[in-house]
């Protein structure tokens, strides 16, 4: 009978040829033999399927799933959770990459404290990081902290941040049927997600050590390749949590949850388009759409005369 799989790595992939290999050499590169990789690649337009297949002919543990078109990023994960066989599941990025000890150090915390989820550390690197296998498999068993309610990191400040998907491996049956919300294509799957599963958590577990190098590369509000429609996750996001999630967790959670998310909306769609002079119109109607989805009664004094003058807007 066949061993399942330690870990199963969920990668969606659209029109990322330029990163993908590395990726997937990350991915080969690792000290942790026992893994499955599951690429769903969501109707990518150029080289990305002959690269991918070039990597699965080299090891069966590589699969290729093709989506027969374009569905988002959440659509993919799902097809991606649908397939998975391992004790753990593991999310990368396609433009992203682990390194060499990752999952090895990840599962064994994860197997040592009985956590639902373990997360690492993550090193920004530049777009034009190219992943070179190395002998880096050093790490220690080192612990920042472990947190028997998970859902309190979703309170803080930077909790947009701390929802990111790819630094973790989270139990497979602690995930059970949760899946991603199809209304999100591009953005706020992260976010959702991590909502619907910490208030059921028992225990998260955080360390330092880098498991994930995360490529930064021009898709801002800066360039040519920004798409305006980013904007449109947040009215889709806070609709989402105002009709689904509002009974998982207590008032002073959503208090605390909505007056930071509020803070970050404004810098997303007030501060950055005025600082760069761009897609001012797209952001503002993003700003009013999303202020009608939030309850007022969790936003500070200030926050709500804020959002009762741009509902007042046309």
């Amino acid at each position: 009978m066949q061993k399942h799989p330690d870990v199963s790595i969920i990668i969606a992939n659209y029109n990322y040829a330029r990163f993908i290999g590395d990726a997937l050499e990350s991915i080969l590169a690792q000290t942790l033999q026992n893994w499955e990789c599951i690429i769903i690649d969501d109707a990518s337009t150029d080289d990305s399927v002959k690269i991918i297949t070039e990597y699965t002919n080299r090891d069966k543990r590589f699969r290729l799933i093709q989506q027969p078109k374009h569905m988002g990023v959440s659509a993919a994960r799902n097809r991606g959770l649908d397939t998975a066989r391992g004790e753990y599941i593991a999310f990368l990025d396609s433009d992203d990459c682990f390194t060499e000890y990752a999952l090895e150090m990840l599962l064994h915390l994860a197997r040592s404290t009985n956590a639902d989820m373990v997360g690492g550390g993550a090193q920004m690197v530049p777009e034009q990081f190219h992943f070179i296998p190395t002998k880096n498999t050093t790490w220690t068993v080192s612990m920042t902290g472990g947190i028997s309610k998970p859902s309190l990191f979703l309170m803080a400040p930077t909790a947009h941040k701390w929802c990111w998907l790819w630094r973790r491996i989270y139990k497979r049956s602690f995930i059970d049927q949760t899946r991603f919300q199809p209304c999100f294509t591009t953005f706020g799957d992260d976010l959702t997600f991590m909502l619907e599963i910490c208030y059921r958590a028992q225990l998260m577990v955080e360390t330092n050590n880098v498991s994930v190098y995360h490529r930064t590369h021009p898709n801002a509000i800066t360039t040519s390749e920004f798409d305006p429609h980013y904007f449109d996750w947040f009215p889709t996001y806070f609709k989402y949590i105002r009709e689904n999630l509002l009974d998982k967790y207590d008032t002073n959670f959503w208090r605390s949850f909505f007056q930071n998310s509020f803070y970050y909306l404004m810098v997303e769609t007030i501060s950055k388009p005025k600082k760069y002079n761009k897609y001012q119109q797209e952001a503002k109607r993003a700003f009013i759409q999303s202020c009608r989805e939030i309850p007022p009664r969790y936003l500070t004094f200030k926050q709500r005369i804020l959002r009762w003058f741009m509902l007042c807007l046309k």
